[in-house]
């Protein structure tokens, strides 16, 4: 009886070395696709890193491109704003200059008319000064 019980128990473990082996098989498949698909994975997330730089870094050069587009707009709204204070201060200086003496003579002197021949002047100075406004500011 101990020759059978030899024999079954021989069986048994030959079974269960070859099922342990075909399960080390097939386990050592399996991590050696999910290695492939974690070597693929971490390649694809290094791609994609170096894609997300990229793009950041272009989104920064865009942002600064558009950053110093409208530093560069503001600057020369500015200077374009005092150009055109400065035209319409000398505008107004000459209008002054040429209206001045008979704003003198009206006032001081209570004379009620302006000559003649010293209207076209005062007319001229007043459309200069009137040239230098906005066209929404101008009247037809």
């Amino acid at each position: 009886m101990t020759y059978w019980f030899e024999i079954g128990a021989y069986v048994l473990l030959s079974i269960t070395f070859v099922t342990l082996l075909i399960l080390i098989i097939k386990t050592s498949y399996k991590v050696r696709q999910l290695s492939v698909k974690l070597i693929k994975s971490e390649v694809d997330n290094a791609a994609l890193r170096e894609k997300l730089a990229e793009l950041m870094t272009n989104s920064e050069n865009k942002k600064l491109e558009e950053t110093e587009g409208f530093v560069k707009f503001i600057s020369q709204s500015r200077d374009w704003a005092f150009q055109y204070i400065e035209r319409v201060q000398i505008a107004i200086k000459n209008f002054q200059d040429v209206f001045h003496p008979f704003a003198v003579q009206y006032y001081e002197k209570k004379r009620t008319r302006i000559p003649k021949e010293e209207f076209p002047a005062l007319v001229e100075a007043y459309k200069k000064l009137v040239e230098r406004l906005p066209d929404e500011g101008k009247k037809k």
